[in-house]
């Protein structure tokens, strides 16, 4: 995975680059735009691969994120990040890959995904046990695996981070509503 993050890392700088070349000649929300769909599409391609991975490539693709941010704004680099993503309502990197995961647990809980992202997701069965959780017909069996790459698939990963969220979130009505909830429970406060 390394090796995507360094390729991405790669790709999305070229882009940042020749962005910041061209900023003083375009307005903020032209900017806006551009980094919307030459950076953040390329971080949010394919990002639910990326759910487990090291901290230290979350940390190379957020930075890249926060010089987006920065770009927009025209601020230097010492200008923390956090208030400009807060400001253009952009989730963090680790957030994001969350959402993305999650989002495709809600369609295949909800039958609305293909039916070989939907095989690899099952309902929890408490057994014969009277479990607080035996009402809960919102949560996911996580199967156990003995390798961290394991730990990584959508079969393992999807389930823990569906069970840890709300029950009110788990029961949203539909797509729309879920990535709403979502979202506000997602965004960082600080």
């Amino acid at each position: 995975m390394s090796d995507y993050v360094g390729s991405l890392c790669r790709s999305v700088n070229f882009h940042l680059r020749n962005l910041r070349r061209i900023r003083r000649f375009i307005d903020q929300s032209t900017c806006a735009h551009a980094v919307r769909s030459l950076i953040l599409s390329r971080l949010d391609y394919c990002n639910s691969l990326l759910a487990g991975i090291s901290q230290s490539d979350i940390q190379r693709l957020q930075s890249l994120q926060n010089r987006a941010a920065r770009l927009i704004y025209q601020v230097d680099r010492y200008t923390p990040a956090s208030p400009l993503l807060r400001e253009l309502h952009w989730l963090p990197v680790q957030q994001r890959i969350h959402f993305k995961v999650l989002l495709h647990v809600y369609n295949s809980f909800h039958h609305l995904s293909p039916v070989y992202l939907q095989e690899l997701i099952a309902k929890y069965n408490p057994g014969r046990r009277n479990l607080r959780s035996s009402n809960d017909n919102t949560r996911l069996a996580i199967p156990s695996t003995r390798r961290s790459a394991g730990d990584r698939s959508f079969a393992v990963i999807g389930p823990r981070l569906w069970n840890a969220l709300p029950s009110h979130i788990r029961a949203a009505p539909n797509v729309q509503c879920f990535k709403k909830l979502l979202k506000t429970h997602l965004f960082p406060i600080e």
